[in-house]
């Protein structure tokens, strides 16, 4: 099986996107202080912990150092944010291994769905929770210290084998996720992030501007094509949906979500010459190619998502032209 190093362009994208400071993890507290969430109280206290989460990643201005662990590196990482006429500004910087450095701006909030724990978090706000909860059980695992402030942690784990789960520490002042992580089977940590420091004064423009001349540059307000696709999937785990598709120069790209956990199918022509098959896992992140004949046209079917290997190799096994 050949690797998959030659990934389309538009997948590169999509995993450095994917594997930003916003995909993290961490240890799992211990069971003895979880309590699932069960009954209207608790239920209550949850969703009211998730809207203030959605509300901290969206309002509030903070720069702090983050630690992001993930296929087995640690990268210390600075990270700067703020709110400029009602648009979020980021500034993320790499201060160990290779020299990188991303300014976003906006938070795509004009897509029906986004990747990563802060852009998840949006997600969670109280009319989201209806449609969570029928893929994931919520857990309150009790009371953690962390960057020298008090954190209730929540647990979102999942009610099939097709996704991940996900845990989080929110700052009890304000809601904002200090430590975070994606587990997959039997608890095993795939990535992890964590504030180590966090300054909550406001931040001064200068404090966003770029630190070196190759700074690349996000732009997360272009809204989402919802164009006609000619490829259909005959399997999707339950509770995923479509909620973007866009045409590309040789293909589509469908994306779909369960409101929590996003993953994307590329789907595009192949020459002749080229035989692309296999996979790549980052952390949480799993990239799977396989190649598929219709009407004597090869194409690439291309799974990137923060999903199970075994997912993302029956999704991109179920996807076909109609007819």
């Amino acid at each position: 099986m050949r690797a998959l190093v030659d990934k389309p362009a538009s997948a590169s994208r999509w995993i450095c996107k994917a594997n930003s400071v916003l995909l993290a993890l961490f240890l799992l507290v211990p069971a003895a202080h979880a309590q699932e969430v069960d009954g209207e109280n608790g239920t209550l206290e949850v969703q009211q912990w998730l809207g203030k989460l959605a509300r901290a990643v969206t309002e509030l201005e903070y720069r702090g150092l983050v630690t992001f662990e993930h296929a087995g590196m640690l990268e210390t990482l600075q990270v700067v944010h703020a709110v400029r006429d009602g648009e979020q500004v980021e500034r993320v910087r790499y201060l160990s291994g290779n020299p990188r450095e991303l300014i976003s701006h906006g938070s795509g909030k004009n897509c029906a769905r986004s990747s990563g724990p802060m852009a998840r978090a949006a997600l969670w706000s109280r009319a989201g929770q209806q449609e969570v909860q029928r893929a994931y059980q919520f857990i309150l695992r009790g009371r953690e210290r962390i960057a020298d402030r008090d954190t209730v942690v929540i647990e979102a784990r999942p009610r099939d084998r097709h996704r991940l789960g996900l845990i989080v520490n929110l700052d009890q002042e304000t809601g904002l996720p200090l430590k975070s992580m994606l587990v997959g089977a039997q608890g095993r940590v795939l990535e992890r992030y964590q504030f180590v420091q966090l300054d909550l004064s406001p931040v001064q423009d200068s404090d966003l501007q770029p630190q070196s001349a190759d700074a690349r540059r996000i732009d997360n307000n272009n809204p989402c094509s919802n164009s006609q696709s000619r490829w259909q999937l005959s399997w999707l785990p339950e509770g995923f949906k479509a909620v973007s598709i866009k045409p590309l120069n040789d293909g589509d790209m469908l994306v779909f979500s369960d409101g929590l956990s996003v993953f994307t199918v590329f789907v595009q022509r192949l020459g002749p010459e080229l035989d692309f098959k296999g996979r790549a896992i980052r952390g949480a992140t799993v990239a799977y190619m396989d190649r598929m004949e219709v009407d004597g046209v090869s194409y690439t079917v291309t799974v990137v998502g923060e999903i199970p290997d075994t997912t993302a190799q029956r999704v991109a096994a179920s996807v076909a032209a109609p007819g």
